[in-house]
């Protein structure tokens, strides 16, 4: 992929919050149950790790059957006796499936319609329709009947609050349009129309056509948007990769630029002027996105180096005697872990491009402090030459030592 990590905007999914819609006249929840998607927006409060997903998104490609072709020809072109064999006798795995095939760390990851299946407990059942004529399909008479009651199309901000906040969410988690034009697809519109109707959409096969689609267009028009963070961090949750990574406790939150998404609650209807101003209030059972937890906080140590050493030190030794996990006393953190997760801007909210010294974190410093923080680290160094530095850690480690082999 021509595109660099630095260049990529990733889409982080909306919450939903939709007691607070009920309460605000706008009650949509039945219209995904319908669609057992209820565990799916369960997920959605949670973290997204933004810069794991740039680096698995450059990395990746579609692995389809032409793929799988091109294997076993260049399988038979190194050794001609193979012409005839299947893919097994080349020693080949067999072709299941159609995947999205990337790697972190050197660490292979595979996302596939079955993967998705498993994540958002939602079996791959229903209607799909794809690659249709957005002029001449007779769905357009279809779909303006179910949203604008004609078979004529009618003006989108004039749809109904629950309509309208279906398209919204739609366009937020489900079929995320990025920083695109409100105006849906034919595509879209069919989507919504099972939504509307309650008819059942094959929601799974829709997700992994969309992120095929979004990977294809950054490889081939350089579009810098990535959707479904959120369901991409939490593939990579499921596989082990953010335990391995919180047990290295080499990377923090801010490393990876951990956030979650904006909550669509009574507010956003305020905002979208579906209801007046003054009738909006914020309950004590609101959704909150200081609720999301980072996968990282699991196994860290409730101390830091800012503790006194004494505490430290009794941590170190209860914490051997009641679990027996030995904590070297250079593996605590220098300030404590966790906090609240940063918050997402809105998908139209213009984003300033990132450079690659801000990517790698080399100006988000202030001199001074760089200057502070290099003697520091030279010091520790002269202090116990034979303590490896953090990125002597990380070069150290084998891929195959953290991770066990996941498919």
């Amino acid at each position: 992929m021509a595109l660099e990590e630095w260049d990529l905007t990733v889409q982080v999914e909306s919450p939903v919050d939709f007691t607070s819609l009920a309460y605000h006249g706008c009650n949509i929840k039945e219209f995904y149950e319908s669609q057992d998607l209820l565990n799916y927006f369960d997920m959605l409060n949670g973290p997204t790790y933004v810069n794991l997903i740039r680096h698995f998104w450059v990395r990746a490609h579609v692995y389809d059957k032409y793929d799988a072709k091109l294997e076993m020809e260049e399988k038979v072109f190194i050794d001609p006796s193979l012409a005839g064999k299947t893919r097994e006798e080349m020693g080949l795995d067999p072709f299941i499936d159609t995947e999205i095939r990337s790697s972190i760390m050197g660490v292979p990851v595979f996302i596939s319609q079955d993967i998705i299946v498993y994540l958002i407990r939602r079996a791959s059942e229903g209607s799909f329709k794809g690659g249709m004529d957005n002029n001449k399909s007779p769905w357009n008479e279809i779909v303006n009947q179910t949203m604008f009651n004609s078979k004529k199309r009618g003006v989108y901000s004039d749809l109904p609050m629950e309509k309208n906040m279906l398209l919204k969410i739609q366009n937020e988690n489900l079929l995320p349009k990025g920083g695109a034009s409100y105006q849906p697809s034919l595509e879209h519109r069919v989507f919504l129309h099972y939504f509307i109707k309650k008819d059942k959409a094959n929601v799974p096969k829709y997700i992994f056509k969309h992120v095929i689609k979004a990977l294809k267009e950054s490889q081939t028009i350089k579009r810098t948007w990535v959707p479904y963070g959120r369901l991409i961090s939490g593939i990579l949750h499921q596989g082990g990769f953010l335990k391995a990574l919180s047990e290295t406790r080499s990377f923090t939150d801010h490393q990876l630029c951990t956030m979650t998404g904006k909550i669509i609650n009574g507010s956003t209807l305020r905002n979208m002027n579906l209801i007046k101003k003054d009738v909006y209030k914020k309950l004590d059972s609101d959704l909150k996105e200081s609720r999301a937890i980072s996968n990282l906080m699991e196994g860290f140590p409730p101390i830091c180096k800012q503790d006194p050493l004494d505490v430290q030190l009794y941590f170190i030794h209860d914490h051997l005697q009641s679990i027996g996990e030995n904590i070297q006393l250079e593996d605590i953190l220098d300030q404590m872990y966790g906090g609240a997760l940063l918050v997402a801007k809105s998908r139209k909210s213009k984003r300033k491009p990132l450079s690659e010294p801000e990517y790698l974190e080399d100006a988000l410093e202030q001199p001074s402090k760089k200057a502070k923080k290099a003697k520091k680290e030279k010091a520790s160094v002269q202090s116990d030459p034979a303590l490896p530095t953090i990125q002597e850690e990380v070069e150290d480690l084998a891929p195959t030592k953290v991770l066990s082999k996941r498919t």
